[in-house]
């Protein structure tokens, strides 16, 4: 999910460094001939780079360890945002990881050489106001940039949404008041305050932001284009009779589709119990076996709603890019 265009192995190219939901950082490396395909970042000891959770490939499950935590305790945190960041000014990449449940930022020290990163293993919190950096739960994407213009890193970064769902994501700032070699991150301040989901149309994003510091307008300082997910429902209107009486109708035949729909699906998922998930054949002309009548419910099920749409607004959600123009710029120096 976060990002970054980062020469991680000084060779002149650029390469995309990137995390995911498995909970680890992947690389792709570039040549002249473009990117190579992406592999998973590994520490010093071939081990590969996570905060505490994740997905586990061979055994299809997440997994929680400790191994790369300071106090060896393995909690619910998986790495979705990896930054490069020459945090000692050694001139070096060490990691940046962010952690998607807990909004918490870590960093990992490079060992090894400018051209040959050795990670260490072993994720330090980064502290801002004197205290470990969290956000909200569920943090996007962190960005590193220079928002004050004092020629250090400061942070930006976006949430998702609140814990109890009431109020949606907000984009927050981080100001580096420390000096090269020696990064001291400040109280988090709020950039974009979340707000509830509502509204009779997209007026600003809800969910899920994603921010990005850009001098858009030329200016000379830093606004901020953000993606994120919009949601609003349209404003109704006063039915007629007949148009409530079709609704309702609507509204049935929906729910007597969807009870079709679940008695296939379970009647699908006995057989392939009985026939046993390991053979391959077997499940595939099972499904093959229904597929024609879970299509038509399906349309019948999509029609009936698209009637019932018209006449009764339904919550919409759809995903855009908006513009935040800065009006106060940052301090002179």
């Amino acid at each position: 999910m976060g990002s970054q265009f980062v020469d991680l192995n000084a060779d002149g190219h650029l390469d995309y460094l990137s995390a995911t939901f498995d909970g680890s950082p992947h690389i792709s490396y570039g040549s002249d001939e473009g990117f190579a395909e992406p592999v998973r970042l590994k520490d010093a000891n071939g081990e590969r780079i996570l905060i505490s959770s994740f997905w586990n490939y061979e055994d299809e499950e997440h997994q929680d360890t400790g191994r790369s935590m300071a106090d060896g305790k393995a909690r619910d945190e998986r790495c979705i945002s990896a930054l490069g960041f020459d945090w000692d000014a050694d001139g070096d990449y060490d990691l940046l990881l962010g952690s998607y449940e807990e909004g918490h930022l870590y960093r990992q020290m490079n060992q090894g050489t400018k051209a040959k990163p050795a990670f260490t293993g072993q994720n330090i919190p980064v502290m801002a106001g004197g205290k470990p950096f969290s956000l909200p739960p569920h943090m996007t994407t962190p960005k590193l940039v220079d928002w004050d213009a004092d020629g250090d890193l400061d942070i930006v970064a976006g949430t998702f949404k609140s814990e109890d769902e009431t109020l949606g994501g907000g984009v927050y700032l981080s100001l580096n008041e420390g000096q090269s070699g020696a990064p001291v991150f400040g109280a988090i301040q709020t950039l974009i305050a979340p707000v509830p989901a509502e509204g009779t149309e997209p007026l600003r994003p809800d969910t899920g932001l994603y921010p990005d510091p850009v001098d858009f307008d030329g200016d000379g300082d830093l606004d901020l284009i953000v993606g994120g997910y919009s949601a609003w429902t349209p404003p109704g209107r006063e039915l007629t009779a007949e148009e409530k009486s079709r609704a309702a109708y609507l509204t049935k035949q929906i729910a007597d589709v969807e009870q079709k729909q679940q008695l296939i699906w379970d009647t699908i998922a006995q057989e392939v119990i009985k026939e046993g998930e390991e053979d391959e054949e077997a499940v595939d002309a099972i499904y093959k076996k229904y597929r024609k009548e879970i299509d038509d419910l399906w349309d019948q099920s999509s029609a009936a709603k698209k009637e019932r749409k018209a006449l009764i607004p339904v919550p919409e959600r759809s995903s855009f890019v908006w513009f935040y123009e800065r009006l106060s710029p940052p301090p002179s120096n």
